[in-house]
């Protein structure tokens, strides 16, 4: 059995009394190390598989194996059904073909604390992510906040990943709100105008929502 576990945004306390359940019970543990970390009293004496980007197939495929006979939990950081899709149809996929049977466990979103600190309601807003593998369209993101909405954007974890967003709505100039490792010890947030991001030269980590008002 593979579990993949939401342990929510940050904060180790946020993740749900079923979550922590599973990863007692689990024999194998795996995950992105950053997110193992955060659980590291829970997992001793498991064994351990903590994934790269360069060995993640052979990983994954050899997680597969070991789901065959063991209980395995995939520690997901925030919530699995929130712009982790990609990782998720991966998952799926290779637990179709080893046989293997799955089960989601929920978590908090680093979203659902964006949304306190905007003061907005989620069918308010429209999430984007862009932190995803392959060409990205910029363009479509000033069409959407023409619907009326406003956005919320994970951008792509880069230091000019917020610029990039600011330049897309370079005439209207709104401010934008930008939110850094919500809910952990050394949460930040700013708010800037989109000129003073394009002029200026802030950097910004890989664990970032912008929160972007209804220009329209």
């Amino acid at each position: 059995m593979l579990y993949i576990v939401g342990v929510g945004p940050g904060d180790p306390e946020l993740i749900t009394v079923k979550g922590l359940d599973v990863i007692r019970k689990a024999e194998v543990i795996t995950g992105w190390g950053s997110v193992i970390e955060r659980f590291s009293k829970y997992v001793e004496g498991k064994e351990v598989i903590p994934l790269n980007y360069r060995e993640e197939a052979k990983l994954l495929n050899e997680v597969m194996e070991l789901a065959k006979n063991k209980e395995v939990a995939f520690l997901n950081h925030g919530d699995p059904a929130v712009s982790d899709y990609q990782l998720l149809d991966k998952l799926k996929k290779l637990a179709k073909e080893h046989g293997v049977e799955l089960n989601i466990i929920p978590g908090v979103s680093s979203i659902i604390r964006a949304l306190q600190i905007v003061e907005r309601d989620l069918t308010q807003v429209i999430v984007i992510t862009l932190h995803v593998r392959g060409e990205i369209d910029y363009s479509k993101l000033n069409a959407l906040a023409r619907t009326g909405r406003d956005l919320l954007i994970i951008p792509e974890p880069y230091p000019d990943g917020v610029k990039k967003i600011a330049l897309q709505f370079e005439k209207e100039d709104p401010t934008l709100t930008i939110m850094e490792k919500l809910t952990y010890p050394d949460e930040k947030v700013w708010k800037y105008k989109c000129s003073e991001i394009i002029k200026g030269d802030a950097k910004f980590g890989d664990l970032t929502i912008v929160y972007v008002p209804s220009v329209y």
